[in-house]
């Protein structure tokens, strides 16, 4: 008889997920015996909606650090900002247990959803979480997904248990992004329309999650389905002339764009205090574009901060937005050649981003025109929401749109080289010495 039991609302948020893989289950605690109390375990924000990967901008190229600044971070921080070796050998709370943990609580919920009735809305979302988390850790800790390689390369353990017992081990890549794939499947059936809090999945984010997923396998025709399946129900955009560009943070969480609300992880390195803007990034903004003085803050000295985030707290957005289905969809119209349509996504989303009155719509000479601007469109308006190295990885494959990486810290010069293997970060040291794992190359 299965025993397992939600201790893990007591003791894994003080543990990381690999000290907790080696944790015994306390069996006095209380077993979930109600929707309310599976939807308790979801509702976690903290745990479900805070604990994404921040490696995904730290060691991309949209933010740089000053050396006196990086020379205060942790040695996790350093190391990741410039690609280097057992990169989360001083912090338990990282990039590769934070998400294992979401899965662990999806999981618990999964084990239980078919012993108490009304559970669909919990299961859908239990296997969004799931979904969500395995996905993220994929962008970290696997290889890119090339469709001729996939099932010769090593992914990550798919842990679709609460078990403890359950071996680790690494699946391959071809694996792993099938069962993202069928979790999210399944989850658009059971998931309505609207939830009561944008941090529970709906149908429309399942959409637009599968839609991101499928972009970064560069599967562009079911990339462009499930941005339009989202679209369809909610193609809404914020008007940026409404906004209060000198406020702290002048996009409020909840708003009307977002599908579902999740943030990365805290850094500080990430932090408005610490990370300065690419220079180049900043000036591409034309002075009426409003993106320019909402998403940036002056530091006063030539340099500038994000304020942009589509989080209220003051945390890096790391959620799913029509604006992100607006440029996929746009992205893969212009893939397949529809120039007219791509545009037309495209102009529909900027001319919100402009001061009213002064915006000219996009045009293009053809679809490689088109997509060459709705590239640079995305870059520009999905800022610092851990999408950006992803999209390195993606369009690295493609040689007109590969990006070489170049940092500065200490005297020293730092260079990522297109498809270079740091696109993959370490697995933590003290993972593969209890799991027993495939450590990635350095």
């Amino acid at each position: 008889m299965k025993k397992t039991i939600i201790y893990l609302l007591l003791c894994i948020t003080c543990c990381s997920c690999e000290k907790y893989l080696d944790t015994k289950p306390d069996t006095s605690l209380v077993v979930p015996s109600t929707v309310q109390d599976l939807q308790a375990i979801l509702d976690n924000t903290t745990r479900m909606s805070r604990c994404y990967p921040f490696a995904t901008e730290l060691a991309a190229d949209n933010i740089y650090l000053l050396t006196a600044d990086y020379n205060g971070r942790t040695t996790t921080e350093k190391n990741i900002y410039i690609w280097g070796k057992d990169v989360y050998s001083d912090i338990d709370q990282n990039d590769w247990s934070l998400p294992y943990i979401v899965t662990y609580y999806a999981n618990v919920v999964l084990d239980h959803v078919n012993n108490i009735n009304g559970t669909d809305n919990v299961k859908g979302q239990a296997l969004f979480f799931r979904s969500f988390s395995f996905y993220e850790l994929l962008q970290v800790f696997a290889k890119p997904y090339k469709k001729d390689s996939a099932a010769l390369q090593a992914g990550i353990p798919l842990k679709l248990s609460p078990d403890i017992n359950t071996p680790t081990i690494r699946n391959n890549i071809e694996v792993c992004y099938q069962q993202v794939i069928t979790d999210l499947k399944k989850a658009i059936g059971l998931l309505p329309v609207n939830q009561l809090y944008k941090t529970r999945p709906s149908k429309g984010a399942a959409y637009a999650l599968l839609s991101r997923i499928y972009l970064s396998m560069r599967d562009y025709s079911n990339a462009w389905l499930y941005a339009d399946s989202s679209l369809q129900l909610n193609n809404t955009l914020m008007d940026y002339n409404t906004l209060n560009a000198s406020a702290t943070t002048p996009i409020a969480s909840f708003n009307v764009e977002d599908l579902f609300h999740c943030a990365l992880n805290g850094a500080g390195a990430i932090g408005q205090s610490l990370a300065k803007m690419d220079s180049g990034l900043y000036r591409s903004y034309s002075a009426n574009d409003l993106r320019k003085t909402i998403f940036f803050k002056d530091n006063g000295n030539g340099t500038y901060a994000f304020k942009g985030t589509y989080d209220g707290n003051g945390d890096k957005y790391n959620g799913l937005a029509t604006d992100e289905m607006y440029l996929i969809r746009a992205e893969c119209f212009a893939r397949s050649g529809n120039t007219n349509a791509a545009l037309t996504d495209l102009n529909t989303l900027l001319i919100k981003r402009w001061k009213t009155g002064t915006f000219i719509p996009v045009t293009a000479t053809d679809a490689t025109d088109a997509l060459s601007k709705i590239l640079t469109e995305r870059r520009k308006e999905l800022l610092m929401r851990g999408l950006r190295w992803t999209d390195l990885r993606r369009l690295n494959q493609e040689l007109q749109w590969a990006t070489t990486i170049t940092k500065f810290i200490n005297g020293s010069t730092y260079t990522l080289l297109p498809n270079d293997l740091h696109y993959v970060m370490q697995i933590p040291v003290n993972v593969i010495n209890i799991t027993g794992i495939e450590q990635n190359p350095y």
